[in-house]
């Protein structure tokens, strides 16, 4: 049974932290290919949401834009994953999808996506440090014990009887003629 919790928490561990790899590795592709083939928009800049310090995760902004006459509304990173090193401006442009207008990329460089939970890179270390800890629990409940070899019985043959007292040997005696 440890051998089998072992590998679980291993392999959620590494799943953790390659699924938070894998995540930061699209967001970042997405983010090039919508710079190059995005059509630029201006949005405004409609709310900001500070959490930094109060332990509510990272400070994000409220963006809105229009493209194709239809209006969009989403909450991104204000800044890096510290948050706002300023405060934000009132418009920015953006970088909308023309083939999926909701996705786009802000020119400081976050997605429509930046939000998401494996957008983090304190998930990477965190999910190697559980497979790491999966790893040992696996390791270990697959080792076979260390303990010392018994040792080797040097009594002689006809030997294996328990040890009685001299009363207790007596006793028995007077028992058995009785």
């Amino acid at each position: 049974m440890p051998a089998v919790l072992g590998l679980l928490v291993l392999l959620a561990g590494l799943g953790y932290a390659s699924g938070v790899a894998g995540y930061k590795w699209h967001l970042h592709a997405k983010a090039e290919r919508l710079h190059a083939e995005g059509v630029p928009v201006r949005a405004t800049v409609t709310g900001r949401r500070d959490t930094v310090g109060r332990g509510g995760g990272t400070d994000t902004v409220r963006v809105s834009y229009e493209y194709a006459g239809v209006p969009y509304t989403e909450r991104i990173l204000c800044g890096s994953a510290g948050g706002c090193a300023e405060e934000p401006p009132a418009e920015m442009t953006l970088w909308v999808d023309p083939e999926r207008p909701a996705e786009f990329v802000a020119e400081n460089g976050n997605t429509d996506d930046s939000v998401f939970v494996l957008n983090a890179w304190g998930g990477l270390p965190f999910g190697l440090v559980v497979a790491a800890f999966g790893g040992l629990l696996l390791v270990t409940a697959v080792l076979p014990d260390r303990a010392p070899a018994p040792r080797r019985d040097t009594r002689r043959p006809g030997r294996d009887r328990i040890r009685r007292s001299g009363s207790a040997r007596r006793r028995r005696g007077r028992t058995a003629r009785r």
